[in-house]
């Protein structure tokens, strides 16, 4: 999708060259060909390329236009097999196919993306500390135990989910994130100051909140066990019954445009939300959909990040380079082989920009053509590569791609109908 186009250009574009601020829907190959031949352009191509596992991000940027970094990050997450675990921060596990969603803008976030990215949140101190009030992160997992309390009554955790209960009255704002039968992400917090229930829906879905009463039930029943106990721990809130305070509505028009980056939205809600309103404007096309890409890239390169890049790199799914074979005697020499095939590959991606922004666009294409035609692996060949959604979706695997070049074979159907589309989006 692209940051800074209308919504029928950011589903269709497909022009061999986009501003630097763009995200391109073909796939990360033909994205990294766009982004560094405006690079080119632009005269501003550095000679010095740091390795991917050597810059990790230990702040949550704001500015989402995409680097070198971000770029190499989602060639691996396009070349790792889908079971290859790519995220580990905290408790929160993100495996390859968990992670495809941020490369596709038709997709939702899944559960453990929006956790792992809470962790990053978590991490960044000052953030927690907004307005000078304590604010707590919740994960939706305990979001949905809480709205399974409130429909079912205390489970047998329920000690465990009392605890956790307990410690949300050291903080000031809860704030909890709430899915809607697997179609809607959106973000409620609990304002202890105020004694509020805050909601901040990008789609403002206001007629359906039955979601939030039952989990606001569950949080209630816990309170209520907290209230009896003796022992309680003391604590600053005014108001114990959380069912009867008030629930206020903080966006009187939806501000997303598509039915699939709510829970884009609703992390950043959490990530700029105060004690009265957000301290910064959201937006679909500046904000949302240029984040979708950069999280991607956030998530792999986090500091705290213990799915090391080396591993993720000796598991992705690439052919072995004829040059990198060595002829092993013993079981030192394998141990040794093993290390310099990983030093090869990892020095695959440090020369991959170097190599191409040296490039001219004509060598650069015919590069791309014979690397596309070398690939032989089923599972790749199916992967799309280029999608187009107006006014009917078109989707183009590699197999297809491959169609087009091999002169034998007439041209695919969709292949003709995207050239044509692209055609007119050209002449407009």
């Amino acid at each position: 999708m692209n940051g800074l186009k209308s919504d029928e250009q950011i589903n269709d574009n497909l022009l061999p060259s986009l501003p630097s601020s763009t995200i391109s829907t073909l796939s990360p190959v033909s994205g990294l060909m766009n982004e560094q031949k405006v690079a080119l352009d632009d005269d501003k191509q550095s000679d010095e390329h740091k390795q991917i596992e050597d810059e990790r991000y230990d702040y949550l940027p704001q500015d989402y236009a995409l680097t070198e970094r971000d770029l190499c990050a989602h060639v691996i997450i396009e070349t790792s097999l889908k079971n290859d675990l790519l995220v580990k921060i905290d408790d929160i596990s993100v495996k390859q196919h968990q992670m495809v969603c941020l490369l596709d803008d038709s997709k939702w976030l899944n559960d453990d993306v929006i956790s792992a990215y809470i962790c990053c949140i978590k991490d960044q101190v000052h953030v927690q500390n907004k307005n000078d009030g304590k604010v707590y992160f919740e994960n939706p997992f305990i979001s949905r135990l809480l709205k399974r309390d409130g429909g079912i009554g205390i489970h047998g955790d329920g000690t465990f989910m009392t605890d956790i209960v307990r410690n949300y009255l050291k903080y000031d704002m809860i704030e909890l994130p709430i899915n809607i039968d697997n179609k809607h992400w959106y973000l409620a917090i609990v304002n202890a100051k105020k004694s509020e229930i805050q909601v901040f829906d990008s789609l403002c879905w206001e007629f359906n909140r039955n979601d939030l009463t039952t989990m606001l039930q569950g949080l209630q029943y816990h309170l209520d066990i907290l209230r009896r106990q003796q022992d309680s721990i003391s604590h600053k809130w005014t108001d114990l019954d959380v069912t009867k305070w008030m629930i206020t509505e903080q966006l009187r028009e939806p501000i997303q445009e598509d039915s699939s980056s709510c829970g884009l939205f609703m992390l950043k809600f959490m990530e700029y939300s105060t004690e009265d309103t957000l301290c910064h404007p959201i937006t679909q096309v500046e904000i949302i959909t240029p984040f979708r890409y950069k999280l991607a890239s956030i998530l792999l390169c986090w500091k705290t990040n213990t799915a090391a890049m080396t591993t993720m790199l000796e598991q992705s799914d690439i052919e072995e380079d004829p040059n990198d074979v060595v002829m092993l005697e013993s079981p030192e020499d394998q141990n040794k082989a093993k290390s310099l095939n990983s030093l090869s590959f990892k020095n695959k991606y440090q020369s991959l920009i170097s190599v191409i922004s040296n490039m001219s666009l004509h060598a650069l294409v015919g590069r791309l053509c014979s690397y596309i035609k070398s690939i032989k692996c089923m599972e790749t060949l199916e992967k799309v590569w280029v999608q187009s959604s107006k006014p009917y979706p078109i989707s183009l695997t590699l197999k297809k791609l491959q169609g087009i070049l091999n002169e034998d074979l007439p041209m695919n159907r969709d292949c003709f109908n995207l050239v044509v589309r692209r055609n007119m989006f050209d002449n407009i």
